[in-house]
């Protein structure tokens, strides 16, 4: 009998996660038996909890808000991608090592430009957020050769570290050479025009929480996304809607495109997403 392969997504919250049917969509289609549980876990009690995962027999885990960051120390080896955004969303065991990866960035910009069918190329892209999910996808974002890229965070302390590391990755690579990504104050957000808009921050997983933004920052924009993924319009979405954003999606399809990464790490197969991609909001 073959033994089932033990997988997980772990986070705070959980409950509302679809990786668990996402990836018996894929399990179905690769012909492998998978057991894959969601766990809502603490920061005093995630180190333990991931070590004991895999000391059990665990092959994968996808690692969600707010552990992107915790979890690079409790690899053994991380990708040169995760290197660069010091953020992983995919632990997994291979040849008794825990590995760490970052699928993020590549899933988003997958399900964008081929998916969504938009291009990146010379765009100004506004990242609210300056955690481990706006982590996740700088450098993919920036890989696109946009016009720009600006950081916005509640705390703009965050925000300016974030951009300067950044900053100094983009300059060395020749796609981004001419790239300056800066930090700003919601305040400061009035006074500048941009193509994308992209919620990074936790708030639309908090109903009671709200990102204070005002509706002017869609003034120009021709695409609104929130990473989060929901059948509903978050707030950010609906204030995105009323400003008459021509494109306005959720995180839906990153998701399934960064699992997807994950799953061919985890099993070596890679899936199909386009089935899973057309599915949302059912």
């Amino acid at each position: 009998m073959v033994k089932k392969i033990k997988l997980a997504v772990i986070g705070s919250p959980i409950s509302h996660s679809r990786s668990p049917e996402i990836h018996q969509e894929f399990a179905d289609q690769a012909g492998i038996d998978i057991e894959f549980s969601k766990v809502e876990l603490s920061k005093s009690n995630l180190d333990d909890w991931v070590h004991s995962f895999f000391l059990d027999g665990g092959k994968g885990l996808s690692v969600t808000l707010p552990f992107k960051e915790d979890c690079l120390s409790l690899a053994d080896e991380i990708s040169d991608r995760a290197e660069i955004t010091k953020a992983i969303n995919v632990l997994f065991n291979s040849k008794g090592k825990i590995l760490g990866d970052c699928t993020d960035g590549v899933g988003l910009v997958k399900d964008l430009t081929i998916n969504k069918n938009q291009s990146i190329k010379e765009k100004s892209i506004l990242v609210i957020g300056a955690g481990g999910a706006s982590r996740g996808i700088l450098p993919s974002l920036l890989e696109e050769a946009p016009k720009s890229v600006v950081v916005a965070n509640r705390t703009v302390e965050k925000a300016e570290r974030i951009a300067k590391e950044f900053s100094s990755k983009a300059s060395q690579t020749s796609k981004s050479s001419n790239l300056i990504a800066s930090s700003l104050s919601f305040e400061a957000l009035k006074d500048f025009e941009f193509d994308v808009v992209i919620n990074a921050t936790s708030v639309s997983t908090n109903p009671s929480q709200n990102l204070n933004l005002d509706e002017s920052v869609f003034r120009n924009t021709s695409l609104a996304l929130d990473l989060y993924y929901s059948q509903a319009f978050t707030p950010f979405m609906d204030l995105a809607d009323r400003a008459k954003v021509p494109t306005v999606i959720d995180g839906w399809g990153m998701l399934v495109e960064q699992a997807a990464e994950s799953f061919l790490l985890w099993t070596g197969f890679k899936p199909d997403t386009a089935e899973l991609i057309a599915k949302h909001g059912e």
